[in-house]
């Protein structure tokens, strides 16, 4: 892990915990991430015409990537739609970014995440920091101290956000490390600098991976008759997806380039959950959720399995 790829993914940890807050304060609907999406599509449409890549030239395993991504955010996107909506924000938020740390972590040695796998002290690391996530998570309860809803509704979408967030985490890393190493982006390093050389190509494809999620959720928004009803009652009415869709753009645009910078794909995932205690800090500040002691100890084991993994 460099120091460029650090500092990249603590800037993108308070963007993620904003947008994430927004979804969760506002109306968490897959209405609210086709507004979103939208949003981060426009906002990286110039850095698409910027750039100079010939895509339909690339190679299709950059392609199978690329739809392998997407299905992966789409997942993602309707975990955290209906488990904010379902479940407290200090609950689901821990659970739904714990469980891709294992099982990152584990599959670094089955599959292509990196060009190294995480060592002996990184994986106690990962341990602390997934025990950590766990003693963050609170009781069951449904949102607002609703009564206890059954444990599988939970675990389901928990399990469903965290396959989606493995999914897109490995599929993303295989494809800008597919197009860091092709010939193409020679020419671009050197006609717009090494920096713009990776900027570039990293935000077009995210680009390319907003379109799918506006094309995904929106069959999801136009055959569901709950989510056309939120998106009458979001659209043109309310300014929050519009920052949470442009906080997302550039949270992730981030990351991208921190691939580029990054010898393992579960190590950037794993200092992303920086933005759980980010995202603990604003939840007392903005949604005065409680600061129990059960979470202060998971963010004491949070941030010990982050400095051991470093190691």
């Amino acid at each position: 892990m460099t120091w460029i790829a650090f500092l990249l993914i603590l800037i993108s940890v308070f963007l993620h915990a904003g947008w994430n807050l927004l979804l969760k304060g506002h109306r968490p609907s897959l209405a609210f991430c086709f507004l979103l999406s939208s949003c981060a599509l426009l906002c990286m449409l110039p850095f698409f015409l910027l750039c100079p890549l010939p895509w339909m030239g690339l190679s299709w395993e950059i392609w199978a990537c690329l739809g392998g991504s997407i299905v992966g955010e789409l997942f993602y996107t309707a975990s955290l739609a209906n488990g904010y909506r379902l479940f407290d924000f200090s609950l689901f938020y821990p659970l739904a970014r714990a469980l891709p740390v294992v099982m990152l972590a584990i599959g670094s040695f089955f599959l292509p995440l990196g060009r190294e796998a995480p060592g002996a002290w990184a994986l106690v690391g990962m341990g602390v920091l997934f025990f950590g996530c766990l003693c963050m998570a609170t009781h069951s309860k449904g949102k607002d101290h609703a009564p206890a809803r059954p444990a599988w509704q939970l675990w389901g979408w928990v399990l469903a956000g965290a396959t989606g967030t493995c999914l897109y985490t490995g599929f993303d890393n295989g494809a800008t490390n597919l197009i860091k190493d092709s010939d193409i982006i020679a020419d671009l390093v050197r006609a717009h600098g090494a920096t713009m050389g990776a900027i570039l190509p990293a935000c077009a494809y995210f680009f390319l991976v907003e379109i799918g999620l506006v094309v995904g959720n929106g069959i999801f928004v136009l055959c569901m008759p709950k989510e056309r009803k939120a998106f009458r009652e979001i659209c043109g009415k309310a300014w929050t997806p519009l920052v949470a869709g442009f906080f997302d753009a550039l949270c992730y645009s981030l990351v991208l380039i921190a691939y580029t910078k990054a010898t393992n794909a579960s190590m950037v995932f794993a200092f992303r959950q920086l933005g759980l205690p980010v995202g603990f800090l604003a939840g007392i500040l903005f949604l005065h959720e409680k600061a129990l002691p059960r979470k202060i100890l998971g963010l004491t084991c949070i941030v010990g399995g982050l400095l051991i993994s470093v190691l």
